[in-house]
């Protein structure tokens, strides 16, 4: 069995559109990927997300698939 190969990268971000009565915004970066973040989503401030605000997104690598692990303004 192989190890996991797992990295951590900051991504920095644009919001894009947030939904607060779902708890969900979505950000995208410079290489125009989207991500989805949530108010369960580590480091999350709902009162500074706004379209068009910069975020830093922290981004998982797990086996080569990537997935938010974290945010802050």
């Amino acid at each position: 069995m192989n190890p996991l190969q797992i990295a951590h990268i900051d991504v920095p971000a644009t919001v894009i559109e947030v939904l607060p009565s779902m708890g969900l915004a979505w950000l995208r970066d410079a290489e125009m990927r989207e991500w989805a973040v949530t108010k369960s989503t580590p480091g999350v401030e709902w009162a500074q997300l706004a379209p068009g605000s910069r975020v830093c997104l922290h981004v998982c690598s797990v086996d080569g698939k990537e997935f938010p692990c974290g945010c802050h303004t």
